[in-house]
């Protein structure tokens, strides 16, 4: 109840806005291809096979605390709120990561740009829904990692000599760094190798026992533990090979964990004025009114899973939101010169 408080108030303001947590300037697009998954000389990366992947995008840093803690104060809570897994931890405080301050969520002072850590599956997966995408899938991690369509045959990310674009057993003192303090792989992504491991979409399985489609894999459909990818800041240089992987439970959350975001496609989003639009009531039951000065050329609903669930074409200000269920969404307001305004609508029935 605080939350819709808090953003009703907001609203009788002026309107709420969402943030672009991660800018379309720092999503870089990966082209789709084919590409050899796995390695032979691990029991677990075995059996080596060709890989379709299609068209998305990757934020080229891992999440950083701050951005982290930007999504915590928005969304009000410590734990998944919707859902299959509402009431699932998102993450834990920790000195290098996340702090709560006078009920204000922060980074660690000093650590505002670093990977964020000590963060669940279900916090990463409830982050990248809330900004509009999802976590990558373990074939897209490894594709993106090796280069996607440049197909290059490093050992690592971007290189074939760890400390070029990795922080690791060598280099790193046994501590965490700030993201893209490395060089970049070919696609312009920081970190793959090393620093922290990242959390990946897929349940963890012995790839011979997956039963997947060769294209757009995304792993099993239920399992006991989650894939991460990329290696850490303590593992030797053997370790942080391109196909290297892991797995922890979905719950669990360490220090040397964080993970980056996917996006199918990217909107166009304009910053928004104050006055630009208005959305009441909210929380809203039956119907809501969008008020703003300029002539609507579509609304989209969006829900928590990033899936559009109501669209409106024309200049239309009042929506039946009759067929939609209680939880928090996304409205996109698109004006005839087809820039968006976003703001968050709570149905509360």
């Amino acid at each position: 109840m605080k939350k819709y408080i808090i953003l009703t108030a907001l609203l009788l303001i002026g309107f709420v806005e969402i943030k672009a947590q991660i800018p379309d300037a720092d999503m870089i697009q990966i082209v789709g291809g084919t590409f050899t998954m796995g390695n032979s000389s691990y029991t677990r990366e075995t059996p080596i096979r060709n890989v379709s992947i299609s068209n998305f995008y990757m934020s080229k840093n891992v999440i950083t605390n701050a951005q982290f803690a930007d999504f915590l104060n928005a969304y009000n809570s410590s734990v998944v709120l919707n859902g299959n897994y509402a009431g699932k931890p998102l993450f834990k405080e920790d000195s290098w990561g996340i702090i709560k301050n006078n009920d204000v969520y922060q980074a660690a002072a000093g650590y505002e740009n670093y990977p964020v850590i000590k963060v669940t599956w279900y916090g990463a997966d409830a982050y990248c829904k809330w900004a509009g995408g999802r976590l990558p899938t373990e074939a897209e991690w490894e594709y993106a990692a090796k280069g996607g369509i440049n197909k290059n045959t490093y050992t690592y990310s971007g290189s074939s000599t760890a400390s070029t674009v990795a922080w690791y057993y060598d280099n790193s003192g046994h501590t965490n760094h700030p993201v893209a303090t490395k060089i970049a792989n070919s696609l312009g992504l920081f970190d793959m190798s090393g620093n922290v491991y990242e959390w990946c979409s897929d349940w963890f399985g012995r790839y011979n026992d997956i039963l997947s489609s060769t294209t757009d894999p995304a792993g099993p459909e239920n399992g006991v533990s989650k894939v991460i990818r990329g290696g850490y800041r303590s593992l030797g240089s053997t370790d942080l090979h391109l196909t290297h992987r892991e797995s922890i439970s979905p719950e669990e959350c360490y220090n040397f964990v964080g993970f980056r975001l996917v996006k199918t496609s990217l909107t166009p989003v304009e910053q928004i004025k104050n006055d630009a639009i208005k959305i009441y009531p909210n929380p809203a039951k039956n119907y809501i009114n969008i008020q703003t000065k300029e002539d609507i050329k579509s609304i989209e609903i969006v829900n928590s899973a990033g899936s559009v669930v109501s669209i409106s074409n024309g200049n239309v200000h009042v929506l039946s939101v009759n067929n939609l269920t209680n939880g928090t969404y996304i409205i996109k307001v698109k004006n005839n010169s087809n820039k968006y305004y976003i703001t968050k609508l709570v149905i509360e029935k």
